[in-house]
């Protein structure tokens, strides 16, 4: 074996030049590493159930959505389709054989630097396909130098009646006084006609639905009104059926904020059981609530059509106060005593958080200079987990109770105070949050709490 001599000064050379030729490279790549982020690309399509031959085609959702991407699409393989189902695509999607490649649709929107498109899948049973068949549906969302990622949906055949429910408004601007025509609105997606079905509406409290013969009404624990209607008829597949002149709803004087006014639609001979806890009674009517035909039988169900549940959003400004309720308590020295807080709602309308499953009524409370908290509820806690001391008191966060916080009704608590000292430095209480919007009197909105 030859060996090789390497001098030290040659050794010390080569080394830092092997140094500074590095630290160059690294200088230069690190400015085109976060030139060349790749970004992401991701796509979602739930599984999908079809009526057999016979029913009208259904329009489904592909959502794409991309951050920094270049050219992101969806490329989707139709092959594990075959015999069950087909999918047709929008014209800016290219087929190739059992294949589709479809950019991010024209119409998509940026949001906080994220693009999001749909792409309108309408898929349709292929002949011969029975019920319970099932495909699959490959689809990987990439762009240009991303991780290609694939993921499946499910498509399933079901013969049958298939009610949905097309329903999907929002209203603003609607003012306390007013009947507003409530749509109620059917559709059949399966392959055969449901004879008879039934209606399930919820409407939230401080609204007044119409009275009809063929329903009956109850009340649930949020003081929503329930209706449940049982509506006689054949429906046919394709056929929309609707309820002329909407159901007829009058908005009283305790509806503010968001109202979300629920249905849902079932074939009587499948209905699920009745809302749990609500008793239900007819009510004296001159009129029976009917779904009429309306216009031609549907070819394709519409992306907007998802389920046998729909629902219209009215946005009320209403009217309300909410009164902070402090306290005046005296004591000497080493003295404990009780203080009540809290709030009251003076209507008349009422903060409902059914709508987003918040509970309303909470509120601040902080105590006076000089006092020590011995005894809390178990529903209150201090805002920001310190609580405090005789000379900088904590601030005590308590929890709303209910859903809704009707007209009329306070939510107080009690706290045990021993007092070290008076020094005629006030506490106080106010609402945490201005739910749904500040009220009419903002004035009453904080009261003192005091110890003297």
């Amino acid at each position: 074996m030859r060996s090789v001599r390497v001098t030290r000064g040659r050794l010390v050379h080569g080394l830092t030049t092997l140094v500074l030729a590095t630290a160059m490279i690294g200088a230069a790549a690190t400015p085109a590493s976060a030139e060349d982020d790749p970004g992401w690309v991701n796509g979602w399509l739930g599984d999908v159930t079809l009526g057999a031959a016979g029913a009208p085609g259904r329009t489904v959702p592909l959502t794409l959505t991309s951050t920094g991407a270049t050219q992101p699409r969806v490329t989707i393989d139709l092959t594990g389709l075959a015999g069950v189902a087909t999918a047709s695509f929008p014209d800016f999607c290219v087929n190739q054989g059992t294949s589709v490649t479809c950019p991010m649709p024209p119409t998509a929107v940026e949001e906080f630097g994220t693009l999001t498109g749909t792409v309108p899948v309408v898929f349709r049973a292929a002949p011969g396909a029975v019920d319970g068949a099932t495909g699959t549906l490959d689809y990987t969302a990439f762009g240009e130098q991303t991780e290609a990622y694939t993921q499946q949906a499910t498509v399933t055949v079901r013969s049958g009646p298939d009610l949905l429910d097309m329903v999907d408004e929002y209203v603003s601007g609607v003012e306390v006084g007013d009947t507003r025509p409530v749509p109620v609105a059917v559709v059949n997606a399966g392959d055969q006609p449901a004879v008879d079905l039934r209606l399930t509406m919820r409407f939230p409290v401080g609204l007044v639905p119409a009275s009809y013969r063929n329903c009956r009404y109850g009340t649930d624990q949020v003081l929503a009104t329930v209706v449940v209607c049982t509506v006689r008829g054949t429906f046919a597949p394709g056929q929309r059926h609707e309820l002329r002149g909407g159901f007829l709803t009058t908005v009283g004087p305790a509806t503010l904020g968001g109202k979300r006014i629920g249905q849902m639609v079932e074939p009587l001979t499948s209905a699920g059981p009745l809302p749990s806890g609500v008793r239900f009674k007819h009510r004296d009517a001159d009129q029976a609530l009917r779904l009429r035909p309306a216009g031609p039988p549907l070819d394709v169900v519409p992306i907007t059509v998802t389920g046998a549940g729909g629902g219209t959003y009215l946005e009320v400004q209403g009217a309300f106060d909410i009164v902070a309720q402090g306290a005046a308590v005296t004591g000497a020295v080493g003295d404990t005593v009780p203080v009540t807080v809290g709030l009251h709602n003076e209507g008349p309308g009422v903060p409902d958080g059914t709508n987003s499953g918040d509970t309303v009524g909470a509120f601040y409370f902080t105590p006076p200079v000089g006092v020590t908290v011995v005894d809390h509820p178990s529903d209150c806690w201090p805002f920001g987990g310190d609580e405090g001391t005789a000379d900088a008191p904590a601030t005590w966060y308590c929890n709303g109770r209910e859903a809704v916080f009707l007209a009329g009704t306070s939510h107080t608590v009690t706290f045990d105070l021993r007092i070290e000292r008076i020094t005629g430095t006030p506490g106080r209480v106010e609402p945490h949050g201005r739910y749904p919007r500040v009220d009419d009197n903002p004035g009453n909105d904080i009261a003192p709490v005091t110890v003297s």
